[in-house]
């Protein structure tokens, strides 16, 4: 009977050791897939420039993806389904791990210097303000297309780093995880906008006649 009871507290507390053992690995797989997300597959953890970085990174993925689409007749409606998707989808996660992931920095400032993810969603939310509007221009004039994309791309980077206005404002005062998306979407919503009033007003400059891309 007691040689039972030996064995059934034996298996017992093998078991527990295998919970643990379980618990630890998937609490680090986590942390890992949280650290590849925030800081947008390593881009933040560059040691110049992180946010440019990421930014461009975010920029290079856009181009490709948009080229796939443009190249396999995509609908419209798939394309913005598929943007808004990543978008609110990489907002939610962040706004409900970002927290997490400053705890494990141990960082005094929650938006800290290696989490990229709010510039990629800016840079996204940038770009496609402008390819929507603007869509049959890449397919019409890649080269011209592509200098609206850089234009808009150095703007965002301007407004983020420099964070004029309310936009400063906003930074300042919501110090949580929506705080450290939403300065970016502010950045990425304002860069848009303005470059596609830049285009309605120099779709037909002579600079484009000059570098041979009308």
């Amino acid at each position: 009977m007691l040689r039972g009871q030996n064995i059934q507290i034996i298996c017992f507390l093998q078991e527990l050791k295998n919970y643990k053992i379980t618990k630890v690995f998937m609490k680090k797989k986590y942390s890992k897939l949280n650290e590849l997300i925030l800081t947008f597959f390593y881009c933040g953890k560059s040691k110049y420039a992180p946010g440019t970085v990421g930014s461009i990174g975010a920029l290079f993925i856009w181009i490709w993806i948009n080229n796939y689409f443009s190249n396999n007749s995509v609908p419209t409606i798939i394309q913005i389904s598929f943007w808004l998707l990543i978008i609110i989808g990489s907002c939610a996660y962040s706004i409900a791990n970002i927290q997490h992931y400053h705890m494990l920095k141990n960082s005094r400032d929650i938006d800290h210097k290696s989490i990229v993810i709010d510039e990629a969603v800016g840079i996204f939310i940038a770009l496609e303000i402008f390819n929507l509007m603007e869509r049959n221009l890449y397919i019409l004039n890649q080269a011209k297309f592509l200098i609206y994309v850089a234009f808009c791309t150095i703007l965002f980077r301007i407004l983020d780093i420099t964070k004029p206005s309310f936009i400063g404002t906003c930074d300042r005062k919501i110090k949580n995880p929506f705080g450290v998306m939403f300065d970016d979407i502010l950045c990425g919503i304002i860069s848009g906008i303005s470059t596609l009033i830049l285009y309605k007003f120099t779709a037909d400059s002579s600079f484009f006649k000059i570098i041979n891309c009308e």
